[in-house]
C-alpha cells in the first residue's frame, strides 16, 4: 500500500498540473493580433498574413551612465494561416507601417469608441501628408498609448498596388509600451508623400 502512494501521489500532482495548463486560456498571450494584405499590380488576389505584435524589453549598454532606451517590438506571423513563403516579406513591409507610441502633432483623438471583445478602445485619427492616398486610425491601448487599428493605401505606380493592414483582436496589452521604432509609420507616410510630388513633377515635365 505505501508503494502504491507513492506512486500515485507525483502521478496526481501531474494530472492537476496537466488540467490546470489546459484551463488556461488560449488569449492569455499578450501583443496585438493583425491581418496584412498585399496586391500586387495585375494580380486579382491579395498575398497575406496574420500575426501578432509583442514588445520587447530595451537594451543596456555598457556606459557607466545609463540612459533610458525603449524597447522594440517582435513581429510573429501564424504560419498555419496565409499565403505560404510570404511571411517575410510581408512583415518587412509591416514594420514600416505600424505605429506603437504616444500622440504625435499628426495625430488627433476623436470622439468615437472602437469596441474589441469586452474592451472599448479610443479612436484617434492621423494627418495624411498630401498626395498620398492612404487613411488609417488608431487606437488608444493604454494610456497615451496609441496603435494602429487599420491602415489601407493603394500606389498609382510600382509593382505594389495596394495594402491592407488591419488590426483583428487583441490580447493582453498590459506588458505593451512606446517602441523605439513606435513611428515608423509616420516616416513612410512622409517618404510616400516625396515619392508622390517626384512622380508629379516628372509628370508635368513630360507633358
Amino acid at each position: 500500500m505505501a508503494l502504491w502512494k507513492a506512486r500515485w501521489f507525483p502521478l496526481r500532482r501531474l494530472i492537476v498540473l496537466s488540467w490546470l495548463l489546459l484551463s488556461v486560456p488560449l488569449c492569455a498571450q499578450e501583443g496585438l493580433l493583425y491581418r496584412m494584405q498585399l496586391w500586387m499590380r495585375g494580380e486579382p488576389q491579395p498575398v497575406e498574413t496574420r500575426f501578432r505584435l509583442q514588445s520587447t524589453a530595451g537594451t543596456r549598454s555598457h556606459n557607466k551612465v545609463q540612459k533610458p532606451r525603449m524597447g522594440g517590438w517582435r513581429l510573429e506571423a501564424d504560419r498555419t494561416q496565409g499565403t505560404p513563403y510570404s511571411q517575410v516579406m510581408l512583415l518587412g513591409r509591416a514594420e514600416r507601417l505600424l505605429y506603437l507610441a504616444g500622440p504625435s502633432p499628426q495625430t488627433r483623438p476623436e470622439p468615437i469608441l472602437l469596441r474589441f471583445g469586452t474592451r472599448s478602445l479610443p479612436v484617434w485619427s492621423l494627418e495624411i501628408p498630401r498626395g498620398v492616398h492612404a487613411s488609417t486610425v488608431l487606437v488608444e491601448i493604454g494610456p497615451k498609448l496609441l496603435a494602429l487599428c487599420d491602415f489601407s493605401a493603394r500606389f498609382e505606380h510600382g509593382d505594389v498596388a495596394r495594402i491592407e493592414l488591419h488590426l483583428e483582436g487583441l490580447d493582453s496589452t498590459a506588458r505593451l509600451a512606446p517602441a523605439e521604432a513606435g513611428t515608423s509609420l509616420l516616416s513612410t507616410l512622409q517618404s510616400l508623400a516625396r515619392e508622390a510630388q517626384q512622380g508629379a513633377e516628372t509628370s508635368v515635365t513630360v507633358r
